[in-house]
């Protein structure tokens, strides 16, 4: 046994690199722990390329835990304690960090500690004890260089004070996130229309459709006397590509409005219970004046049978979360998108039956990733009818411990083509309050 253990480290390292890539966060401390050679080559930065690093409390990294992460290159961190004197520390030993999320009481000094992460592209602000005022955003706009902002808050400060947000002329993601009432949507038009780069847009608690139409029109053009003391220069066109509207109850939005919506082609809406036929009505204004849709995300707790005729007819993607399904709707998306989509989540959907999910080869014959979390009807024979899906890659599956061996022999039969997992990864690196975290919970 000793022979063929040296063996098998005398194998070249790109090979065992190459292995270890397919481990488990445990496997590879494991390995880890048995000699220096493979400590060496279970810290190359390649095993751990866009990891992100979760950090309880700060106060319990040593010197030693530094090091290993300057050693793997990590350059994503999640903080959930920290101090301005360690957060400074943790900037002095890893200063190439590009992705910092906090979910700490946020202040100005813990911020201001961040300054000097030249390479920091995007910043995660998210606490429930978050106030969003004039300080904190000034600071905020003090990162010039940042590329992706998520600010997940309780509540907001001063309504103007979001407009310190127009001067990160570099961002393309923006994620503004409120539990207790709707955002200054005043605020949201200036910066919009002031972010030239910005290509995805994620909103929560808009409850009014007045007020979101006004969000997506353009501000009135000023005179040229006018334009000589005014604001930074002003777009004419948006150019949002991804868009995001959570919690939020609204009717349609207005033609300006959707006119500025026109470049969208991925949308993720979350219809609220109250206002039913106005949420209805509102998806299908997007759906039918927003022609290049390519992805839908819908969490709806009513029929999908009021979307499913005016749907796009090439979708790449779907997201259906708790809405209600028949065989019809399902024969109806596969009718329009069944040569299309390579994405496919049916997360809580009531309607669910073993015949349908048995059908699913056959209408997604193209199907890369399947989601079907939350049901428990999964059996054998619906497991090993997916064999036949010739471009699956992944099947997302959750509350099924009785899947165990079947989903053993899955693997053999699909020669481990298809990744099997119980947790989605459709929200990974989102703040905390999705909705779709939370019909999981």
């Amino acid at each position: 046994m000793a022979k063929v253990g040296q063996q098998w480290l005398n194998l070249p390292q790109d090979i065992l690199l190459e292995v270890f890539r397919y481990l488990t966060f445990e496997e590879k401390a494991n390995v880890r722990a048995t000699c220096k050679y493979l400590q060496q080559l279970i810290d190359h930065p390649t095993l751990w390329l866009n990891r992100t690093i979760v950090l309880k409390s700060l106060q319990s990294c040593n010197s030693c835990f530094w090091t290993t992460l300057r050693k793997r290159r990590i350059r994503c961190l999640v903080i959930r304690e920290a101090t301005p004197k360690q957060l400074q520390k943790m900037v002095n030993l890893i200063p190439n960090l590009a992705a910092v999320s906090m979910d700490v009481k946020m202040n100005v000094e813990r911020l201001r500690a961040l300054r000097p992460l030249a390479n920091l592209r995007k910043l995660q602000l998210s606490n429930s004890s978050l106030i969003l005022d004039q300080d904190l955003l000034r600071e905020v706009a003090t990162f010039k260089q940042l590329t992706t902002l998520v600010l997940c808050s309780f509540v907001y400060g001063h309504s103007s004070s979001l407009c310190f947000l127009a001067e990160l002329k570099k961002l393309q993601s923006l994620t503004l996130h409120v539990r207790q009432k709707s955002p200054p949507l005043a605020s949201v038009q200036y910066i919009l229309f002031r972010l030239p780069k910005l290509r995805e847009l994620s909103l929560s608690s808009v409850d009014t459709w007045e007020n979101l139409s006004l969000c997506f029109t353009a501000p009135e053009m000023k005179t040229s006397e006018e334009a000589d003391v005014l604001e930074p220069h002003c777009i004419s066109q948006l150019r949002l590509e991804k868009l995001s509207l959570l919690n939020s109850a609204s009717g349609p939005l207005s033609r300006k409005a959707l006119k500025q919506l026109s470049n969208v082609h991925s949308l993720s809406v979350n219809l609220t219970r109250s206002c039913v036929s106005l949420n209805s009505n509102f998806v299908h204004s997007m759906l039918e004046n927003l022609p290049n849709i390519t992805e839908l995300e819908l969490s709806w707790n009513g029929p999908f049978a009021d979307f499913v005729n005016i749907l796009p007819s090439d979708l790449i993607r779907i997201d259906l979360i708790n809405a209600r399904l028949s065989n019809v709707d399902v024969q109806l998306l596969s009718d329009s998108s069944g040569k299309t989509l390579k994405h496919l989540s049916l997360v809580l959907c009531s309607g669910i039956t073993e015949t349908m999910l048995k059908r699913l080869p056959k209408q997604f014959p193209f199907l890369q990733t399947l989601d079907l979390s939350g049901y428990r009807l999964l059996n054998q024979e619906i497991l090993f009818g997916l064999v036949e899906m010739a471009f699956l890659k992944e099947i997302v599956i959750s509350n099924n411990p009785h899947l165990t061996d079947t989903i053993k022999q899955f693997r053999t039969l699909t020669d481990s083509r298809v990744h099997v997992t119980h947790e989605s990864k459709r929200n990974h690196n989102e703040c905390d309050c999705l909705f779709y975290s939370q019909f999981l919970s």
